[in-house]
């Protein structure tokens, strides 16, 4: 898993129970009905691309937004 983050040490690895933890929360949401393709985004960005910045968290949570 290529779990990455911008801090202030550059490319640093997110530990494995992180990204276990934030992979099982991502699944758990999923299981929400109004929350499955947000949950879906979510888990790429932050688990599969290492995303922790909030304009891009917000992009994907409010993607209908002006």
């Amino acid at each position: 898993m290529s779990d990455q983050f911008d801090g202030d040490e550059g490319d640093s690895k997110v530990s494995t129970v992180a990204g276990s933890v934030l992979d099982s929360f991502f699944d758990e949401l999923a299981k929400t009905d109004d929350l499955k393709d947000i949950s879906a985004n979510l888990k790429k960005l932050i688990v599969d691309d290492g995303v922790f910045a909030e304009p891009a968290i917000r992009a994907v949570l409010f993607a209908d937004a002006p």
